[in-house]
């Protein structure tokens, strides 16, 4: 429907269990294997469609798929187009390459993560983000734990700080949507 509207883009939005989020999650929240079917649908269909630009958002472990087809296919991912806005970057982003400044000055690591890192009122932005230890936290993927500490791909993934966040209580467990079972032998 997107190509025939002729649009430029679709970005897909992946749920994020936050805010009014939490109120739709247990109806909307997509399973990790519909995760998965969807994010697989989509890598092929963007290699399928070069007239529209698709992407997923918030939705790290996309990158992961990304890197198993390219290495299924034998063909690197590559760089993007010049002058796209998909810009391929790594999975989460929360506190490593962008934060959120609530309107009364708490800094949180992303809009869905509610973990204050610091408050510009009290200290300068540059000060919270290159000394907060939530930021510290969410920089160094060796402290990722469960799954998400022992996969091949989390330098490339992550996983969504906010929906490991939302479901246990802690924002450097596993990502709880990822289907992706990583090689058990390794140890955290």
């Amino acid at each position: 429907m997107a190509r025939e509207l002729k649009a430029d883009a679709l970005h897909l939005f992946m749920l994020v269990p936050v805010g009014c989020g939490v109120e739709i999650a247990e109806d909307q929240m997509l399973s990790p294997g519909e995760y998965e079917k969807i994010l697989n649908w989509l890598s092929r269909s963007a290699q399928r469609f070069k007239d529209i630009e698709l992407k997923a958002t918030c939705a790290p472990h996309y990158f992961r798929i990304l890197e198993q087809r390219s290495r299924k296919e034998g063909s690197p991912v590559g760089p993007p187009k010049a002058g796209r806005m998909s810009a391929l970057t790594r999975g989460c982003l929360a506190g490593s390459a962008v934060c959120f400044v609530s309107r009364i000055g708490d800094v949180q690591p992303c809009g869905y993560l509610p973990i204050i890192a610091g408050n510009v009122r009290e200290q300068s932005i540059r000060d919270i983000w290159e000394s907060s230890s939530v930021f510290m936290d969410l920089r160094d993927p060796e402290r990722l734990r469960g799954k998400c500490g022992r996969c091949d791909y989390k330098l490339i993934c992550g996983g969504c700080r906010a929906r490991a966040y939302f479901q246990t209580g802690d924002y450097l467990e596993e990502e709880p949507f990822c289907s992706y079972q990583p090689n058990v032998a390794k140890v955290v």
